[in-house]
């Protein structure tokens, strides 16, 4: 099976040379952008292949109300943690926003929220602010900045962290025990300052990718 990454730019040389390593059989684009027609056109004509979309057939129940500006990663997200995970289950996916996403024990998505990720809200308060430095993610000292840069660091880092915490107390305290699996770029830096019980899996996306697949080629 094949998998797109939608910011990588494929050619078509480059299917060759893995068809040749690794004889795939079927593929899935996942992508907001249309695949470039040569790249398109040599998938068509020797693989099984997928384009996800809102109509494409999933082994979950979705039930958010538009799922037509559902994104991709995070309807992946949550059938690669059905399929992975026991019960109800909190997906948070830590990239350019941060993203929550539940699903219950019956495999019924019932939505979820979006927040800046990491580095937006570092962009975000030097270009919206006339003196606050431009500032890179570092592991903090202390949870108290001694320094402006450190203030707005440990601001970015604990302020995704308390939300996350914040949300899995919510969501326990309203649907009861879940499974809190974290993903995304910034999973594995997050996961060890969050205090709750959680699962790192930063293929998550991927799994529930295959699992598309997998639904696909049982239809």
């Amino acid at each position: 099976m094949l998998f797109f990454e939608s910011r990588k730019k494929w050619l078509v040389k480059d299917l060759k040379e893995l068809k040749s390593k690794f004889d795939y059989n079927a593929g899935i684009i996942s992508s907001v952008k249309k695949a470039e027609p040569k790249f398109r056109n040599y998938l068509d004509k020797n693989i099984n292949l997928i384009v996800l979309s809102h109509t494409t057939k999933i082994p979950i129940t979705n039930l958010y109300k538009t799922p037509k500006t559902l994104g991709k990663d995070r309807l992946a997200a949550v059938i690669g943690a059905h399929k992975n995970y026991k019960g109800n289950k909190l997906v948070i996916d830590s990239g350019t926003c941060t993203k929550y996403d539940f699903i219950d024990k019956k495999g019924q998505y019932l939505g979820g929220n979006i927040a800046p990720g990491l580095e937006m809200r570092l962009q975000a308060m030097h270009h919206f602010t006339d003196k606050l430095p431009s500032v890179k993610v570092k592991q903090p000292k202390s949870i108290l900045g001694t320094t402006t840069k450190e203030a707005i660091n440990n601001g970015a880092v604990y302020g995704i962290i308390l939300e996350i915490e914040a949300m899995i107390s919510r969501l326990k305290a309203e649907k009861g025990q879940i499974n809190v699996i974290l993903t995304g770029g910034s999973a594995s830096f997050l996961g060890q300052f969050v205090k709750s019980k959680i699962f790192v899996d930063t293929n998550l996306v991927m799994k529930g990718l295959n699992e598309i697949i997998i639904h696909q080629n049982s239809i």
